[in-house]
């Protein structure tokens, strides 16, 4: 998924985006719910987007959600 045009204007714009990623790419929505629920901190998220992009998928691609 690649999304090039992030325009977010409604919260029916970001229910259907948090869709399209939920079935694209779950362990991406799960990351995503686990920093939203606090599961996953800022400093942690910090670290994730300094990775170089293939660490960032394999990262992903390996993420189990948090309990």
């Amino acid at each position: 998924m690649t999304i090039t045009n992030l325009e977010i204007n409604t919260q029916a714009d970001l229910d259907n985006l948090m869709s399209e990623v939920k079935a694209e790419s779950p362990n991406l929505f799960q990351f995503i719910s686990d920093f939203i629920n606090k599961k996953v901190s800022i400093e942690e998220v910090e670290a994730f987007l300094k990775m170089e992009h293939e660490i960032q998928q394999l990262y992903i691609k390996n993420y189990k959600a948090r309990t």
